[in-house]
């Protein structure tokens, strides 16, 4: 049977190699944090962004955009900590999914938020997925661009002053 939230009582099968401790350990502490992670962001994805969309689930003591660790620039996660464990669960249950900036998002528990953690771990600097994907978010300015050109191609031979005006300003 299909569900329109997801259950927020199953954990997800991810664990990170970075928890210290055992996997019920690591499992006791997803069941009681008041932090989740948020997968698939757009890289260009503001925290006012995602304040927005998430301070619907509960009141939101924090948030930390994962960033490329070479560039310092977002590189598709990030960390939202609450005040209570049920915001938390509001957050998984009705939020993940949810299409922001385009993009569906994923949002499971997580252990808790360290120092470090905010940084993306691949070999590029960004997340390891990243080196091996090959449908990055477009870049807006070419496909603005792309999109004039096709207006300029889609116009008469003979160009108006205001397709000269777009066209001189590229």
């Amino acid at each position: 049977m299909a569900s329109l939230f997801k259950d927020p009582s199953k954990l997800s099968a991810y664990r990170d190699r970075r928890f210290n401790g055992t996997q019920e350990e690591f499992e006791l502490a997803l069941k009681t944090s008041t932090t989740v992670y948020l997968g698939n962001m757009s890289f260009y994805t503001t925290e006012e962004q995602v304040y927005e969309l998430f301070s619907r689930a509960g009141e939101i003591k924090k948030i930390i955009m994962g960033l490329d660790k070479n560039n310092k620039t977002p590189c598709g996660f990030c960390f939202v900590q609450y005040y209570s464990r049920e915001d938390t669960e509001d957050a998984v249950k009705y939020i993940s999914g949810t299409i922001l900036d385009d993009r569906p998002i994923r949002v499971d528990f997580d252990w808790g938020f360290q120092e470090g953690r905010q940084w993306g771990r691949g070999k590029s600097g960004g997340q390891v997925r990243d080196e091996y994907r090959t449908d990055y978010d477009p870049d807006i300015l070419s496909a603005l661009l792309l999109m004039l050109i096709g207006l300029w191609k889609q116009a008469s031979k003979f160009p108006t002053s205001w397709q000269l005006l777009i066209f001189l300003c590229i």
